[in-house]
């Protein structure tokens, strides 16, 4: 499954960035992520529906990139969240993830989902910054 959402979000790169890499705010946006625990080199994440995944995370401070690299769980692959310019900053969320195979029968059905919920959090970021 890949796919990338996007929104333009008005305020300073850094303030977002803050935002973006803290890995305990993320259930807070992302609502498919019910908590994150970090365990050693590792995060441990409970999702919103029944399973739990592994995950490393990458900050590149540099080029404002965070990647999660889910290594275990229900899913594979990787979610990539970049911020780009400045006046608006775009906020840009890349999904490259393999289902397990349990879950393959429903993969259209769940793109949507995962689609939809990548809008709502990039929107529930926005609001924050913007409200």
């Amino acid at each position: 499954m890949e796919f990338q959402k996007e929104i333009d979000v008005n305020s300073s790169k850094k303030d977002i960035w803050e935002l973006v890499k803290d890995y305990k705010k993320i259930p807070e946006f992302w609502h498919g992520t019910r908590s994150i625990e970090k365990e050693g080199n590792y995060y441990m994440v409970q999702f919103a529906f029944p399973g739990k995944g592994k995950m490393e995370l990458e900050s590149n401070e540099d080029n404002f990139t965070l990647n999660e690299k889910y290594i275990k769980g229900p899913f594979t692959g990787e979610k990539i969240t970049r911020l780009e310019g400045d006046n608006p900053v775009k906020i840009v969320s890349y999904w490259n993830i393999k289902l397990s195979p349990m879950l393959r029968a429903f993969s259209k059905k769940l793109q949507g989902h995962f689609e939809q919920g990548t809008e709502d959090a990039l929107k529930r970021i926005k609001d924050y910054f913007e409200s």
